[in-house]
């Protein structure tokens, strides 16, 4: 496994030393993947503040019914 390992790694150096590969890559990023990125949080933007009012809510109840044990009620 360590022999594959020095492999990968030495090729992606070589890869990341290549001002071509570097050139195209930040055109990849810039034109495709950020993009994407952007959407996709745009989309799920609304089910992340869904998820987080509910983890609001149980962490209010937690904290309420813990209060009350802790207070002897």
């Amino acid at each position: 496994m360590g022999l594959l390992r020095q492999f990968v790694m030495r090729a992606a150096q070589e890869f990341a030393q290549n001002p071509e590969n570097r050139a195209k890559a930040s055109e990849v990023f810039e034109k495709d993947v950020k993009p994407r990125a952007k959407q996709t949080l745009r989309e799920a933007g609304p089910k992340i503040e869904n998820a987080k009012a509910g983890l609001m809510s149980f962490a209010q109840r937690v904290r309420e019914e813990y209060r009350k044990g802790r207070e002897g009620e």
